[in-house]
This record gives C-alpha cells, sequence and structure tokens, in this order.
C-alpha cells in the first residue's frame, strides 16, 4: 500500500522533521463546549450567513462586545432556536 502524502507530511524548506502535535485528536475542542463563538464558529454552528447570525444574536440578547471583538453566546442562542422551534 501507498501511504498519501498530506501537506503536514512534508517538511518546510529549512525546518527538517515535522512537528507531531502534542494533544491527543480525541481531544479537541468542539462547538459545544465554546461558551462564547465568534463570528466564524457560529456560522458553522448555525449554518447561517454572518448578517442572519447578527440579527438573531441581537433579537435575543446574545451579542458581547470585548473591545472591538464581537461574540455570540452559545447558550442564549441555542435557548432561542429552542424557544423557535416549540411554537410551530
Amino acid at each position: 500500500m501507498y501511504k498519501i502524502q498530506t501537506l503536514f507530511d512534508t517538511p518546510a524548506a529549512g525546518m527538517g522533521e515535522p512537528e507531531v502535535s502534542a494533544i491527543p485528536q480525541d481531544s479537541r475542542i468542539t462547538l459545544n463546549e465554546i461558551t462564547l463563538l465568534n463570528k466564524m464558529q457560529a456560522v458553522t454552528r448555525y449554518n447561517l450567513g454572518a448578517a442572519s447570525i447578527r440579527k438573531i444574536a441581537d433579537e435575543c440578547g446574545a451579542v458581547i462586545h470585548i473591545g472591538k471583538r464581537v461574540l455570540y453566546h452559545r447558550q442564549t442562542i441555542d435557548d432561542y432556536f429552542g424557544n423557535r422551534q416549540g411554537r410551530r
């Protein structure tokens, strides 16, 4: 069998051997474990556009500003969608 070589298997120019991650793959953090989501995490989690996420987060009070960063409280948005689903 041939081993498929990926970009991570090849050393960068002048860098020698590739580094091995010290974090096991099964200990990665999922979006269910993150309390404050950034824009891309929220878009990925809810499969909506950035403008829709912002509108929904504003509506349910899940927008958090830390300096120039805008974060979304995951549990608040999850509860909002749970309540909306119960209305149907």
